[in-house]
């Protein structure tokens, strides 16, 4: 750290032996962009299309064709609200296609940074709609089980990107449900960072 102190001292700046800086992050990580990170998320437990089906219902990502921006994955979640019948598990899957998602069912969008301004979000989230083609999975988000009852297990509700995936223009993801029996009730979350293309 460098400048002065609250009282007044001079802080001479500080490097490591490759002369880079020594800086300290005040905050969060992800405060300096929070006006450009969105949330959308299921706000009731819906039934979640099995499989990778292109008429889907769950939770849908999609990046409008032309946007001008990527949308920079920070985290997914989900968690199951009714019992499955059988062997469950989810997964995130996605794709690029130049044909648009069909929106049907849209989710509101949300501003991370919780205040009076509209989001402005170039993204488009549903939790109804018609993909242009099956994704394909990307990872796992919850290892399967067999329970015919909520999962009792400690798995994550939250799992962190950190912006490893990020969906181009022209590109979407979902949360995708792998059961056997019933589609389950679940409810899920993307958050996402908008950075100019």
């Amino acid at each position: 750290m460098y400048g002065k102190t609250r009282t007044g001292v001079v802080l001479t700046p500080l490097a490591d032996t490759d002369g880079a800086l020594f800086m300290k992050e005040i905050g969060s990580p992800y405060y300096d962009g929070r006006e450009d990170i969105y949330i959308a998320a299921n706000q009731t437990g819906c039934v979640w299309t099995v499989g990778l089906a292109t008429t889907y219902t769950g939770l849908a990502l999609s990046n409008p064709v032309g946007s001008g921006k990527n949308l920079s994955i920070l985290g997914v979640s989900h968690q199951e609200v009714v019992a499955p019948t059988g062997i469950a598990a989810v997964y995130l899957a996605g794709l690029y296609h130049a044909t648009a998602v069909t929106h049907s069912v849209p989710s509101t969008i949300m501003r991370a940074s919780i205040g009076p301004k509209a989001a402005a979000s170039v993204a488009k989230a549903d939790t109804g709609a018609t993909l242009p083609a099956a994704p394909l999975i990307l990872l796992n988000l919850t290892a399967g089980h067999t329970s015919g009852a909520l999962s009792t297990a400690s798995c994550p509700a939250f799992i962190p990107i950190n912006g490893m995936i990020t969906v181009e223009p022209g590109g979407f993801i979902i949360i995708a449900n792998f059961t056997i029996g019933a589609a389950v009730g679940q409810q899920g979350a993307i958050i996402w960072k908008e950075i100019v293309a």
